[in-house]
């Protein structure tokens, strides 16, 4: 007589994304963009010290870590940080996790032109999960989900990272090539959109998987 136990094996969870953390001290892995004409950039910088171009004071992360992802500028500008993740079929659950700031020193929210700075008063930050086609400032039926989009309080500037966590399984669960992507518009004043630790996690389903092999006879 053969008796086999089948037992379930749950797959390592898969990071989908690459220098999350910004820890190369570049943006290896993402791709950066910005308006044309726009007076200033997306930077690489250290938590807790003075922004590259306005010089505001940012806050410290507690995560730790040595780089980030900052906006600045000397004028209006519009700013877009985008990385693809794939994520393979039948993922039981993916996971978005990322630590961000939103200083407007131009009051706000303002929700003009999209994130096109050139027209009328706009002053926002936004993110959001794209197909995998979509272009820079991109805002039509490619923007999948919306997760963020505003300022953080203008009274609090420098305000602190804030943890966000987001179940994206019943966007992107079935499998395909996404994008993540963080931008800010600003033509008020000054805005610091500051980006950090971020991470997607898929899970596999558990799959089958014989544990143990028995053979008895008689």
């Amino acid at each position: 007589v053969a008796v086999m136990a089948f037992g379930t094996a749950q797959a390592a969870p898969v990071q989908l994304l690459i220098n999350g953390g910004f820890e190369t001290g570049s943006y290896t892995g993402w791709t950066t963009t910005s308006q044309a004409g726009s007076s200033g950039n997306l930077f690489i910088d250290t938590p807790g010290t003075s922004t590259p171009t306005s010089v505001f004071s940012t806050a410290t992360n507690g995560v730790g870590g040595a780089f980030y992802s900052v906006t600045d500028q000397t004028g209006g500008g519009a700013y877009s940080l985008r990385q693809s993740f794939t994520v393979a079929p039948g993922a039981s659950s993916v996971i978005l996790t990322f630590q961000m700031y939103a200083n407007s020193y131009g009051g706000g929210p303002i929700f003009g032109d999209g994130l096109d700075y050139t027209g009328v008063a706009n002053q926002h930050a936004r993110v959001d999960i794209l197909t995998a086609g979509a272009s820079a400032f991109d805002l039509g039926a490619a923007v999948l989900q919306n997760l963020y989009l505003g300022i953080d309080p203008t009274a609090s500037n420098p305000n602190p990272y804030t943890d966000y966590s987001f179940d994206i399984t019943s966007l992107v669960g079935g499998g395909g090539t996404f994008q993540i992507r963080f931008a800010e518009v600003d033509n008020q004043l000054y805005f610091n959109q500051g980006v950090d630790n971020v991470s997607i996690v898929a899970n596999a389903n558990a799959v089958p998987e014989p544990t143990t092999l028995a053979l008895a006879g008689l």
